[in-house]
Parts: C-alpha cells; structure tokens; sequence
C-alpha cells in the first residue's frame, strides 16, 4: 500500500543486463524501500532486475525506447506524463546518461522533482559544448561510481564541485555461507586452485571468455606450483538460460577443458567468491566489477581488465592483485600463474588491505550517504522554490 506522505522515487535504468551498474541501482532501490520511500522502478519487463524488484513488491514501469532524433548522441526517451499523471514523483534517479537530454526537458518545469544521476563511465567530449549546459545543470547531484571519474566528470560536464558524489560502492559485509549451501562442493576441489568469473546473463561476446580458457588450458599442462587449476563460471540465472552457452560448451570442448571448467548458478555470488582462490573480471565495459572488490575484501586476489581506475587501484593497494588486458590470453596466463606461485603473498597483501577497501566500500556508510543526499535535494528545491 502506498503511503501518500511519503517521498516518490521514480528509479530509470533501463537494460537487460546485470553487471555492476545494475547491482548499484538494485542495492540503490533496496535501501529506499526499506525506509520507507515509495519506489517505482522503469526497465525493461523481462529483466532480471525487475524479476529481483517484483520480489521486493516495487511497481515496475515499462520501459519502451522512443528515438528523439538518431543523430543525436542523448537518444533515449522516456515519457514522464505516465507516471506524473498519477503521483507526484519527488525524485528521479538516473542510471543513463543517454536519458538524460529527454529528462532535463520535462523536468524543466518541475521545480520540486530533484534529477539525481549515477555516473559509472567516462563522460564523452562533446558535453563540453554549451548547449548542452542548461541541460546539465538541471541535476541536483551527480553520485560517482568510481573516485576515479571526478575530474572527468568536472572537466567534461562542468558541474561544480558541491554537486558531485562520491560514496564507495556500497558493498554489504555479510556471514560467509557455509561451502555446503551451494550446487558445487568445494571440499572435492581442495587440493585445486580454484579461479572464479562472472557470466552475465547477456554476454554474446565468446572471444572474453576465450582468453580464460586458452589460459586455464596452458597452465594445466604446466601445472605451476604442482596444483592444476579449476575455473568456474558464475551466473545469477540457469545457464541453460544463455543464448551463448552452446558455443561456450563447443570452445571448451574445442580445449579439451571438459573437467576443468565447472558452472554455479546463484545469486549469492559473494558466496562463492569467499571459497575461492582467484577472482578474475571479463567485463569490458566496466571501469571496475564490484565482484573484485568483493573478492579483495574477502582475502581473495583479483585479476582485472586494465585501465586508469584498476591501475589506480593496483598502485593503490599494491599487491592484492594483477591486471591485464582485455583479449591478451598470454598476459592472462602470466599473470595467473604469478598468483599461484606467490599465493601467500597476495593472499597476505589481501589481509592487510582489507580494512581500508572495506571503509572506502562500506554499505553502512554509503546508506547513510545516499539517503541524507535524498534528503538534502528535496529540501533544497523546496526551498528555493517554495511558493511566495
């Protein structure tokens, strides 16, 4: 039931995915639900973020692409007159950049809805251009996924300062389950080094996980350490369930990697990380996965795609992992057998690097955070825009 004294939080990400951004926005719509915030989420009916909102009670909004102009770059619109016409919605949040022309638009003349946006990648040159500017600074707060965006975000958007947030992500530390709880048990693969990677429920790229298979193939012909390795594929949806899995099985038939590669599926994914040895990320749009901070604040080293925040990251905390580059097997296998070989002492960097990427990350202080934000950008509108 809904409780008309309430704020409104009209939530927009539309995908199909689930990758970080998705796990930001699910964690994001969680946390106002329960305190009480009356939530509506638009995405698309089939996704698995609605499946997991639906389980939650939240009101799912369809989301139907409508193309302002195919040249322009914001080309994604969502008609907010469906939603405004039977509540006042107190705050939108955004999760697409490529919304945010058709937002800015409507929300023109609603003084009292405050525009929040997650930001998660690097913001493209041509927003320097001034007539984006008055679209820009229709938001009320730009909340970073990643420390590393802020001057991007002020060179390439212009916003000042006291406008942008950054809070960690956000990652709940919660009881390790015990290795019985799930499909596989661990306790047969004990005297393996057991490597993990996430499958996205929407991967149709097979040359990412290519490399891990050509890899995990050398390294097991030279078995390093005297220990052969096990890669596991993790995926919060039934394999059977992915359009990809045919050519995923043929490549590792192909490799002859048949009793090599084993597959979880479960939504505790942080679970199946603590039994592991190795963390290694394939995603390549991401600047950093949650699941490898994860994994370094659960004592467990992580391979990551190279780029400015992971390098970042690595001379940061030096010695909780490696990074290579996306599609390089070689690099891959190298890096891979180097934290097998030196395995105590990535494993001990983890342990002393733990409580520092758990404060930078906590869940308690990111709640705290997100929900005075809400608060502080409704209150501000109100008062600037009260009524005489």
């Amino acid at each position: 039931m809904v409780n008309k004294y309430l704020r409104n939080i009209l939530y927009l990400i539309p995908t199909r995915d689930w990758s970080t951004k998705e796990r930001f926005a699910f964690r994001d719509i969680e946390l106002a639900k329960k305190n009480g915030y009356n939530v509506y989420l638009c995405t698309y009916e089939d996704s698995f973020l609605a499946t997991l909102a639906r389980e939650l009670e939240i009101e799912i909004i369809p989301f139907k692409e409508h193309f302002l102009n195919r040249v322009m770059m914001f080309h994604k619109h969502f008609p907010l007159s469906q939603v405004t016409k039977r509540m006042r919605i107190d705050i939108v949040h955004c999760y697409d950049f490529n919304l945010l022309l058709s937002l800015s638009f409507q929300l023109k003349t609603a003084n009292l809805t405050a525009l929040i946006v997650t930001q998660d990648h690097i913001i493209d040159k041509p927003l320097q251009r001034f007539w984006y500017r008055p679209i820009i600074s229709r938001i009320d707060s730009l909340i970073l996924a990643n420390k590393n965006l802020s001057q991007d975000s002020l060179g390439n958007l212009g916003l000042p300062r006291k406008k942008i947030e950054y809070f960690g992500l956000g990652l709940k530390s919660e009881l390790v389950p015990d290795a019985g709880v799930f499909a596989l048990n661990f306790d047969l693969y004990k005297d393996y080094f057991l490597a993990g990677t996430y499958v996205s429920p929407t991967l149709k790229d097979l040359t990412i996980l290519t490399p891990l298979l050509s890899a995990l193939k050398v390294l097991n012909e030279k078995n390093p350490g005297g220990n052969k390795s096990k890669l596991i594929f993790i995926s919060a949806v039934e394999f059977q369930s992915l359009e990809i899995l045919p050519d995923v099985m043929r490549l590792i038939q192909e490799h002859e990697l048949q009793e090599d590669v084993l597959f979880v599926t479960t939504k505790n994914i942080v679970g199946v990380i603590s039994h592991l040895d190795l963390w290694i990320s394939n995603g390549a749009l991401e600047l950093i996965e949650d699941f490898a901070i994860s994994a370094l604040v659960n004592e467990v080293p992580a391979i990551m795609i190279r780029n400015f925040c992971t390098k970042d990251l690595i001379e940061e905390y030096e010695g909780v992992g490696e990074t290579y580059k996306l599609y390089d097997a070689r690099e891959l296998r190298d890096k891979w057998e180097m934290i097998i070989l030196g395995n105590a002492i990535f494993k001990e960097k983890t342990k002393l690097y733990k409580y520092f990427i758990e404060r930078e990350h906590s869940y308690n202080g990111y709640k705290t955070q997100l929900l005075r934000l809400y608060s502080r950008a409704t209150q501000r509108r109100a008062i600037l825009f009260r009524k005489k």
